[in-house]
C-alpha cells in the first residue's frame, strides 16, 4: 500500500519558536514512570513533562500501519476528535478578545436566516453544549449514511442541520451535540469572513508554532506520517472527516504540538486574562464542563490540581491531553487501537500523580 506524501497546512508556522524553557522536547529512552503505568500491548503515544521548565517524555509504540508493519514513532499524528472542540473554543475566546464576536449575544446576528428561536442562543450556549437546538445533523445521519460524505462547509450545514426547533431553552439542558459546533464554526466564518480552518490555523496553530496540526481531509488514512485507526477485531476504524464538522473533531495533531499549543493558550499572551477564565469555568458541573472541554480536579500527594481535562474519540482514535495551567505538568496520550477511554483516564491520573510521590 503506497501512501501520499504529507502536506501540511500550517506551513506559515513551521519557523515560529517554542516557549522559553519549553525547547527542550525529545523522545528520551522510556522511564520507569511510563513503564510503570502503561500496558506493555498500548498502540500509539505517551508524552509526560513534569512542568512547563522540563524535558517532554515522548514514548511511541505499536504500529501506526499493520498492513505495512509501520511503527508509531513520537512523530506520528493522531485524529484527536472532541480535543479539537478545546482547539476551537480557544479561537473563538481569541475572536472575542479581538471584539470581533461576542459570547452572550444572539448568535442570529451573524445568522439571520435562521429561525428566531435558534438565532436567539449564545455562543456560550453552543459552546458548553447547552443550546436546546435539536442534533439535526445526527438525526440527518440515523436517516443516511451517505451524509457525511457531503462537502459543504458550516454555514450551508448550520443551515441545513441547525434550524429545528429548539427542545428545551438555552442554557436548560446539556446536550453533547456536534450541530452545537457546526453552528460556532459557522458564526466565526460569517464573523470573519474566512473558512473556520483558516482562521484556526491563523489565531490559534501559528501562534502556538505547531507543524503537525491541521484538519483531516478525505484520503487522510493514506498520507505519510498519520496513524490508521483500528477496532479491536482488527478492522480498520477510521471515520469520515466532513468538512462541516471541522469545529468538532477532525483535527490531527501529534502529542509535541498538543503540549505546545496548551503552553501557549496558558503561559503566553495569545488569551487575555479574562478569556482564559472563561476557558477554565465550569458550565455544566454534572459534566465538568466549561468552554469546549472540561475542568476536572485531581488530588495528588501535594493536594487538589484544576486540570484542562481534553479528550477525543472518533472512529478507532482515543485521544486525551491532561494540562495543569499553573505549572505546565502535561499528560498526552494518543492511541489507534479504540481502547476504553476510562483507561486512558486511569493511565492518566496515574501518570500526572506520579511525579508527587
Amino acid at each position: 500500500m503506497q501512501r501520499r506524501q504529507f502536506i501540511h497546512l500550517s506551513s506559515l508556522a513551521a519557523g515560529a519558536a517554542l516557549l522559553p524553557g519549553c525547547a527542550a522536547i525529545s523522545s528520551l529512552t522510556t522511564g520507569p514512570l511510563i513503564d510503570r503505568h502503561v500496558p506493555k500491548d498500548y498502540s500509539g503515544v505517551v508524552a509526560v513533562r513534569k512542568d512547563a521548565r522540563s524535558t517532554l517524555v515522548t514514548h511511541a509504540s505499536g504500529l501506526a500501519l499493520r498492513e505495512e508493519k509501520q511503527l508509531v514513532t513520537k512523530d506520528t499524528r493522531f485524529l484527536i476528535g472532541s480535543i479539537t472542540k478545546w482547539i476551537s473554543a480557544v479561537t473563538v475566546l481569541r475572536l472575542v478578545d479581538m471584539g470581533k464576536l461576542d459570547l452572550d449575544a444572539p448568535i442570529g446576528r451573524h445568522l439571520p436566516e435562521l429561525p428566531a428561536a435558534n438565532g436567539a442562543v449564545t455562543l456560550r450556549h453552543l459552546m458548553s453544549n447547552r443550546s436546546g437546538i435539536p442534533n439535526g445533523l445526527a438525526e440527518a445521519l440515523r436517516k443516511d449514511r451517505a451524509v457525511e460524505k457531503l462537502e459543504i462547509g458550516p454555514v450551508e450545514a448550520a443551515l441545513r442541520f441547525g434550524a429545528g426547533a429548539p427542545g428545551a431553552a438555552p442554557g436548560e439542558r446539556w446536550d453533547y451535540s456536534f450541530t452545537n459546533w457546526v453552528l460556532v464554526a459557522a458564526v466565526v466564518e460569517r464573523a470573519t469572513k474566512k473558512t473556520f480552518t483558516e482562521v484556526v490555523e491563523e489565531l490559534v496553530l501559528a501562534p502556538a508554532g505547531v507543524r503537525d496540526t491541521s484538519f483531516a481531509a478525505t484520503g487522510y488514512e493514506d498520507e505519510v506520517g498519520m496513524a490508521v485507526a483500528y477496532g479491536a477485531t482488527g478492522e480498520r476504524k477510521s471515520p469520515a472527516v466532513p468538512p462541516m464538522v471541522a469545529a468538532s473533531g477532525t483535527l490531527y495533531s501529534t502529542a509535541r504540538d498538543l503540549v505546545a499549543i496548551a503552553d501557549s493558550v496558558y503561559f503566553t499572551k495569545l488569551l487575555s486574562d479574562k478569556a482564559r477564565k472563561e476557558l477554565s469555568t465550569v458550565v455544566v458541573a454534572s459534566e465538568d464542563y466549561a468552554l469546549g472541554g472540561k475542568v476536572k480536579t485531581v488530588t495528588t500527594k501535594k493536594g487538589a490540581r484544576s486540570l484542562a481535562w481534553e479528550a477525543g474519540a472518533i472512529g478507532g482514535y482515543k485521544s486525551l491531553l491532561v494540562y495543569d495551567p499553573l505549572e505546565g505538568r502535561a499528560v498526552v496520550l494518543l492511541n489507534n487501537t479504540d481502547m476504553q477511554q476510562s483507561e486512558q483516564a486511569r493511565i492518566a491520573t496515574a501518570l500526572f500523580s506520579s511525579f508527587d510521590e
